[in-house]
């Protein structure tokens, strides 16, 4: 199916909302929250943690996980990841550019047709996307998005990080994307 990249949005009118997203959050978590850094979304990660840390008693115990039920920024955090399901459907319905699918073309160009092999990739990268946010001390969004614009210098590292990682990354798994036989 060919997507019609025409609905897109153009990338000034999202960046400008997203800048006042970010100021808005600012205020909004100054006020509830008191910290005085803006929206992310792996507090929301750990606030499902914390809510697992209820069923399983020996969740409780590890102090991340602790800390993230005693956060009441983790319960909005929890709510941004939802509005982005939930946002990302819907733009994608409203556009006219929804198309699910289980192997994407490029996937299947270079490792087949296997599900079982695309999945499994997907959740071995999961887990190291969560694993290297953890260790960033945030994702890409609150990093990138969020510490660029206060020009932490721990973000900016940890941007350039996510950018020359994605792009090695993407090299291995796709070696000859982008070169001039690929337009076939």
């Amino acid at each position: 199916m060919k997507v019609d990249n025409s609905k897109e949005w153009h990338w000034f009118k999202g960046g400008i909302l997203v800048s006042l997203l970010s100021v808005a959050t600012y205020f909004i978590f100054a006020a509830i929250a008191d910290r005085n850094y803006p929206f992310g979304i792996t507090a929301g990660f750990g606030y499902i943690s914390a809510f697992f840390g209820k069923t399983f008693a020996g969740l409780n115990e590890n102090p991340v996980i602790k800390r993230f039920s005693e956060k009441p920024d983790a319960f909005i955090e929890f709510f941004i990841l939802i509005g982005l399901v939930i946002g990302g459907y819907t733009a994608s319905k409203l556009s006219g550019t929804y198309s699910p699918e289980n192997i994407p073309a490029v996937w299947e160009k270079y490792h087949g047709k296997s599900v079982i092999k695309r999945y499994f990739f997907v959740v071995v990268g999961s887990i190291l996307l969560g694993y290297g946010a953890a260790l960033a001390g945030g994702c890409t969004t609150g990093n990138i998005l969020q510490g660029w614009a206060h020009l932490s210098l721990g973000s900016i590292v940890a941007g350039a990080s996510f950018f020359a990682a994605g792009i090695i990354t993407s090299k291995i798994l796709y070696p000859k994307l982008g070169d001039s036989d690929d337009a076939n």
